[in-house]
């Protein structure tokens, strides 16, 4: 689509269960520049997908705070709520054709999750194998039902705009990833610090191999105690958190004293010890499997990866690189005429920034 002149993306929209994240980019000579970003509150928080009463609604609203913050176009991709999808990871030969392996993974995925073959979309994609003498190979294979994705798109169908595409969200991730993805046969490991999941994804190139949700903790469970501890609300609580994290000499810690942030600072140091135990196999795995090169960086994104000196802290305890993955670090700024947005250091945006960036591959 072409505004005033200039070309825009698709509008890359992901919705979470706290917050409605949206970005879209201005390609420009090769490169993606940032022509807008947004972060709007869910009005139901808690639930991933918009019901199909209030959910109507909410999504008649984005259109037009949207519109007011920039956007142009009614064009966009969207990620599948992630749990919609159905997942498998299979062992298929590798010595028959593109056709015969999209068969057997469809009736694989058709019996593993007890639905009808012709009752989803998928996507699958074949493992570079380790071992070249075996006689399979390790495939992923994705799902979307009809059904989950019709409900999904007739509520933003009916709120005025045309969906372009449903992409997956760790696909998106690694999209936007790319400018920071170390050049394979190494391997580039991602980690989403999200409200309320953590994931993590190895990638090779942009190939995922390996998909995980590593932790029974999240951003929220920390923040909900965090909230009993000092009797705050969720939203100032987490911003206590993420302004105080490893910072030397913490400020805008809501006036808490030397006590206090010490004891904020030891329930995250706590929180990510367990993360940090839970990476521990599959970083292990991949180095054994990808010997010589490995896990050379980690990426983190998500709103927990905005926490103050948090990628230092990884870095220290895991001795790899690490680097925030946001928007600002992975997509050119905004063209002459467009507003430099401060939201764009925002690693909750990345994945809406990958969306964006669909069209282009």
């Amino acid at each position: 689509m072409k505004i005033f002149g200039r070309s825009r993306t698709a509008i890359g929209i992901e919705i979470g269960s706290r917050n409605i994240k949206a970005a879209q980019l201005c390609p420009s000579d090769g490169q993606h520049h940032i022509a807008a970003l947004s972060m709007l509150p869910r009005e139901r928080p808690g639930q991933q997908t918009p019901d199909p009463v209030g959910g109507r609604k909410e999504i008649l609203d984005l259109k037009d705070v949207l519109r007011r913050q920039g956007f142009c176009g009614n064009d966009v991709v969207l990620a599948v709520p992630e749990d919609k999808l159905l997942r498998a990871t299979l062992e298929l030969p590798h010595q028959v054709s593109d056709t015969a392996v999209a068969q057997i993974a469809r009736m694989e995925l058709s019996r593993l999750h007890k639905v009808a073959p012709d009752s989803f979309e998928f996507v699958y994609w074949r493992l570079s194998p380790a071992n070249q003498s075996k006689s399979v190979t390790a495939t992923i294979a994705v799902a979307c039902p009809h059904e989950a994705a019709d409900a999904y798109l007739s509520i933003f169908q009916e709120g005025g705009f045309n969906v372009t595409a449903l992409d997956v969200h760790s696909a998106a991730a690694a999209r936007a990833c790319t400018p920071l993805i170390v050049p394979p046969p190494a391997v580039t490991s991602l980690l989403d610090l999200g409200w309320n999941s953590t994931k993590l994804l190895l990638l090779c190139g942009r190939m995922v191999l390996y998909e995980k949700f590593i932790s029974s903790q999240c951003i929220a469970t920390m923040t909900a105690r965090l909230s009993e501890m000092f009797g705050l609300p969720e939203k100032p609580a987490y911003q206590i958190v993420a302004t105080i994290g490893f910072a030397p000499d913490p400020v805008g810690g809501g006036g808490l004293d030397r006590q206090s942030v010490e004891a904020i600072r030891k329930m995250l140091i706590s929180f990510l010890a367990m993360i940090l135990e839970e990476l521990k196999a599959p970083f292990a795995y991949v180095n054994h499997q990808y010997p010589g090169e490995g896990l050379k960086r980690l990426l983190l994104i998500g709103e927990g990866a905005g926490i103050v000196g948090i990628s230092q802290y990884f870095q220290d305890n895991l001795g790899i690189e690490v680097m925030l993955a946001a928007p600002s670090n992975l997509v050119e700024p905004p063209l002459a005429g467009l507003p430099v947005l401060a939201i764009g250091d925002n690693p909750a945006l990345t994945v809406a920034v990958g969306l964006a960036k669909f069209a282009g591959g």
